[in-house]
């Protein structure tokens, strides 16, 4: 592809492919029809921009009771939606026009994200050790598989969450300054948020509703430069057989 502009393609979680095609059904027909073309094509209209964050995170502390156990598994869950937000604060291209109100942006997300997140480890757990251990350690995986939706302005915004956090707690035989425990998380879920700005999402799937055929050919081109794309990638990295 050489003297053309290559194609970013988005990475977008199924949870989030499957937002976007109950919202809008044309645009679901295309995404049927071409997955990958038609969210490159979606990103080059400035429709979508999709961030994600991961990060493996081990963390301890010592609890008195129940209720800082929350608050620390409340710490926990917002560094999860940080890592997210930080792959946005670092992008200088995507729907700029959002980075404006992103002060605004961010606390919608977050602070609901956080809570979402936070009970949904501490219920989990809680349900399966109604109690703390008589002495020793308990643990477990808790599976965490969250999504919401959000309108701010002209944007909808998608996020989910999803992985595995490991929760241990500790009763010490002799409390240490105080605390009788101890509470620790550990794990790697991956925190993924999307704008989509509603009016110019909503002319794609207008002008897909109007001529469906046009606007397949133009994801017939993107998905020949897309296999282009992948091809030249391969020819420079080398197979791997």
């Amino acid at each position: 592809m050489s003297g053309e502009e290559l194609i970013a393609l988005p990475n977008v979680s199924n949870t989030i492919i499957t937002l976007i095609k109950n919202d809008y059904p044309e645009i679901k027909g295309l995404l049927e029809y071409k997955r990958d073309a038609t969210l490159a094509f979606l990103k080059s209209q400035g429709a979508l921009a999709i961030y994600k964050g991961g990060v493996e995170l081990n963390v301890a502390k010592e609890v008195k009771d129940w209720n800082e156990f929350v608050e620390f598994a409340a710490k926990y869950s917002k560094y999860i939606v940080q890592k997210g937000i930080q792959t946005y604060q670092e992008n200088e291209n995507d729907l700029p026009d959002s980075k404006k109100q992103f002060n605004k942006l961010e606390k919608i997300i977050v602070d609901p994200a956080v809570e979402m997140i936070s009970n949904s480890i501490t219920s989990e757990y809680l349900h399966r050790f109604p109690s703390w251990p008589e002495s020793g350690t308990q643990s477990d995986f808790i599976e965490i598989n969250l999504k919401s939706a959000q309108e701010v302005n002209d944007y909808r915004i998608y996020w989910t969450c999803s992985g595995q956090v490991f929760v241990k707690d500790t009763k010490y035989d002799i409390p240490i300054n105080g605390n009788k425990y101890k509470a620790e998380f550990s794990g790697k879920p991956e925190f993924q948020f999307s704008f989509f700005d509603m009016k110019k999402i909503k002319f794609c799937n207008d002008m897909a509703k109007k001529n469906m055929k046009l606007l397949k050919s133009k994801i017939d081109e993107l998905d020949e430069k897309l296999l282009t794309q992948q091809m030249d990638k391969l020819l420079l990295n080398g197979f791997d057989f």
